[in-house]
């Protein structure tokens, strides 16, 4: 046992990358005596963001030495998943290689940890005997933000990473990130299609085939379910609980309601209860697989009352269980907004003017207020124009917002309300997911 881990600390140190490692833009704040916990949708990235930051270290110049990563899904670990196993013997096992190492930081990087029995009091007692830096990842349920306080009691900071913003997407894709002229710009608009086609999960780049897309992401799916929701939960009725997911990814973008769900449900014969469908939403919503956006009102009965807007971890998940051949552009479009905005903040909704329009986006607290449209073709004249843009007026006066933005596939104006002074930006989309990427 001692053995094999001082060859595994051995080995990773001295690992070198056979694949490129996409840097990824989420910053990191380390916090004294909190371990740094790095939660998202499986498969988006966050054991190779460990790489990253390891990466980063070794060329400030931290020498390998004072790294410790362990990746806990080595089958070579198998004897630390034991109920009466103990993970002290890592630091115990580390420390006995490098003795110095008591007086410099060690930074720690546990890959999987939750597939350790009794993870969490080790990783405390590290923090406050040694000085070191904690990394945690891992796709397991247990390692979810919900449960991140009551296993380490507060001694943890969690951070979200997603799937590639779509700046993120051009760095892997080794496209410009900035148009600086027009053939920088057409490899921009050329990538953001493609980027509409593909998604955000980095291994959706690396498939041999794009026919093999559809069976990917919903492999993806049944996976997350599976590990993070039936296994977890011990779910009574699986085959409802996969039918209700591909009602979700058939509703990305779209209002709905739990009654509403319910009755669909029940017309295809499984017999879900109101607050059971409440809570495989709650179990969803855990493990990043969908997100659900309530009206914004101060009034929470009326939040309660209203319908929910549904969206998405990444829009090619909903893509692969489309019933139409071709993907609903709009949707999509709607959907990465979101996931921008979400990047950013947990305070998004959508609005509703006295006249009964719909605001796609109403984010921020009220003193910032932030109205956003998303229509992939808004086009110079016709009803979804005017639509659009009459409902933003009417939102923009009632409350108070001076400025308020229109995201499409590509048209680009500024309209300014006479009298008032407000505007209108009608921005294309790959340029507002770049700019929304560097706030």
């Amino acid at each position: 046992m001692d053995e094999i881990l001082r060859l595994i600390i051995a080995q990773q140190q001295n690992r070198t990358e056979s694949y490129p490692i996409v840097r990824r833009d989420l910053r990191i704040q380390p916090v004294h005596r909190k371990a740094t916990v790095i939660i998202g949708i499986r498969r988006c990235g966050k054991s190779t963001w460990q790489r990253e930051k390891i990466n980063q270290l070794l060329a400030q110049g931290v020498p390998k030495e004072a790294i410790c990563w362990i990746d806990f899904s080595d089958d070579r670990l198998f004897f630390l998943r034991s109920e009466d196993a103990n993970p002290a013997v890592i630091a115990d096992i580390y420390y006995a290689m490098y003795p110095e190492a008591h007086k410099r930081t060690t930074y720690f990087f546990f890959d999987e940890i939750p597939y350790v029995n009794h993870w969490a009091q080790f990783v405390n007692r590290l923090q406050t005997t040694e000085r070191c830096e904690v990394y945690l990842t891992g796709s397991s349920a247990k390692l979810l933000s919900k449960e991140i306080a009551t296993e380490l009691g507060g001694s943890a900071f969690p951070w979200e990473l997603f799937p590639f913003s779509f700046r993120e997407f051009l760095r892997a894709t080794g496209k410009p990130e900035k148009a600086t002229d027009i053939t920088s710009r057409d490899e921009i608009i050329h990538a953001f299609d493609r980027y509409v086609l593909m998604g955000g999960m980095p291994e959706r780049l690396v498939l041999p085939d794009d026919a093999m897309a559809v069976r990917y992401f919903q492999n993806l799916v049944e996976d997350v379910m599976t590990r993070d929701v039936l296994l977890r939960y011990d779910v009574p009725h699986p085959v409802a609980l996969q039918r209700l997911v591909q009602m979700l990814m058939g509703s990305m973008s779209c209002p709905m309601t739990v009654n509403k769900l319910k009755q669909r449900l029940a017309g295809e014969r499984y017999s879900l209860s109101p607050l059971v469908i409440t809570e495989y939403l709650g179990m969803l919503g855990d493990c990043y697989m969908v997100f659900l956006v309530p009206i914004r009102s101060a009034n929470m009965a009326v939040r309660s009352v209203n319908p929910k807007k549904v969206y998405v971890g990444d829009h090619a998940l909903a893509a692969a269980f489309a019933q139409s051949v071709s993907p609903n552009q709009g949707l999509a479009l709607e959907n990465m907004v979101f996931l921008a905005l979400r990047r950013q903040s947990e305070d998004i909704f959508y609005y509703r003017t006295a006249k009964g329009e719909e605001i796609d986006f109403a984010v921020g607290p009220d003193t910032r207020i932030r109205l956003l449209q998303v229509c992939w073709n808004l086009g110079t004249e016709g009803k979804t124009r005017d639509r659009e843009i009459a409902a933003l007026w009417h939102g923009m006066e009632e409350l108070g917002v001076t400025e308020s933005w229109i995201i499409t596939s590509g048209e680009s104006e500024e309209i300014t309300e006479a009298g008032t002074g407000r505007r209108i930006h009608i921005v294309p989309a790959w340029r507002w997911l770049l700019e929304a990427s560097q706030n």
